[in-house]
């Protein structure tokens, strides 16, 4: 018998496809150890939990409060990731470290790596006018550490906000 490679067993229950709403919320039940140990963190039981990642329960799907309650317990976010790339959107986790104030050193960080997105993506034109697929992974690296940078200096203005304490 052929297998669908779109499938996979999560469960052995039921069969899931990947790339649905149904599969991110397995991803997070198995991310906060099965259904048992995701009932222990949050406010359903593990019976529910497996209705929310059954496909054959159509109109059953997880409350965003136990999707809360489980990513944050985990630090995955499968759910809230799936959620943002069907709206094409990226989700960018905000450092929690202590915020290094040195605004230069912040500035600095960002122009090199900006300047290496736009090293990159003139050697990858140059030949072609294209960037191919080989080309993509390379540049999309680039593109993650310039946001990741971004962030950093980001984390250290929003410290400065005044607030209304």
């Amino acid at each position: 018998m052929a297998r669908d490679t779109k499938q996979t067993r999560i469960h052995s229950f039921f069969p899931r496809d990947y790339g649905s709403i149904k599969a991110a919320v397995a991803a997070l039940i198995g991310a906060a150890g099965g259904e048992k140990a995701a009932a222990e963190k949050c406010r359903v039981g593990k019976s529910m939990l497996s209705d929310y990642a059954n496909p054959n329960h159509e109109k059953t799907h997880m409350p965003i409060d136990v999707v809360s309650q489980l990513e944050k317990a985990t630090g995955a976010m499968p759910v809230t990731e799936f959620l943002a790339a069907a709206q094409n959107c990226l989700i960018l986790r905000l450092p929690e470290a202590e915020v290094d104030y040195e605004w230069t050193l912040h500035l600095t960080k960002i122009g090199k790596e900006a300047g290496e997105v736009f090293a990159r993506s003139h050697t990858f034109l140059e030949d072609d006018n294209d960037i191919d697929e080989k080309e993509a992974p390379i540049l999309l690296q680039e593109l993650d550490e310039l946001l990741a940078v971004t962030a950093e200096m980001r984390a250290a203005v929003v410290t400065r906000l005044k607030t209304d304490d």
